[in-house]
């Protein structure tokens, strides 16, 4: 599959890959293993089982006003099921199906090099602003812009791990089964990437200024 090709995927060079993730239990296998074989009625159940999952990790990814979002929903649907063959099980379905998704809407933003307007709101974003005034909640849509914009910039591996981690919630332990990496090597793709974040915010005044940098 050209989306999981194009971007380096194993732990990188220096990083500790000692404790692998093993294979999980999961209810969503055995329909999964189907549509690998492309049946076309266990391919269309996955997908409905999936698809508002997929939906939400697009949505949060791109915004929720972006253009493309169903465009690139229907992207990521395909990325899976040319997918699942390759899938070994280190992780439940539902998580690969959201890393897909994930990589696909990432792989979307920088394609067409993308950067979030304050309009990219999702419902998660909206509810945290709630109480907050018009120019306020600008300002916190503003803010959310920028971090998106550094996410960009970020290696590919660093960026995976932060999104999974902090953009959609993944524990660490999860977010190392959906990569396929060992939770000590997320822990690393994540140190890196807050690391590398803080830097470029402190060397950069404005960015300091409008996300609020010196409060961290």
């Amino acid at each position: 599959m050209r989306l999981l090709k194009s971007q380096p995927l194993g732990p990188e060079p220096d990083e500790d890959s000692s404790s692998e993730p093993r294979s999980v239990a999961d209810p969503l296998r055995t329909l999964a293993t189907r549509a690998s074989r492309s049946e076309p009625a266990a391919e269309q159940t996955l997908l409905v089982a999936l698809g508002p999952s997929m939906l939400r990790v697009v949505r949060r990814i791109l915004g929720t006003r972006h253009p493309e979002v169903q465009d690139v929903c229907q992207e990521a649907a395909v990325a899976l099921l040319s997918a699942l063959p390759r899938f070994a099980g280190q992780c439940t379905v539902l998580h690969f199906a959201c890393r897909v998704a994930a990589l696909t809407a990432m792989n979307a933003r920088r394609r067409a090099g993308h950067r979030a307007s304050i309009a990219g709101l999702d419902r998660a974003q909206e509810a945290t602003d709630e109480g907050l005034s018009p120019a306020e909640m600008a300002e916190a849509a503003r803010r959310r812009a920028l971090l998106r914009q550094l996410l960009d910039e970020l290696p590919w591996s660093q960026a995976e791990a932060l999104s999974l981690h902090v953009v959609l919630g993944y524990t660490v332990d999860e977010t190392a089964r959906a990569v396929g990496a060992a939770p000590n090597t997320v822990r690393s793709r994540l140190r890196r990437a807050m690391s590398a974040l803080r830097q470029r915010i402190n060397a950069d005044s404005h960015l300091l200024e409008v996300i609020g940098a010196r409060h961290e």
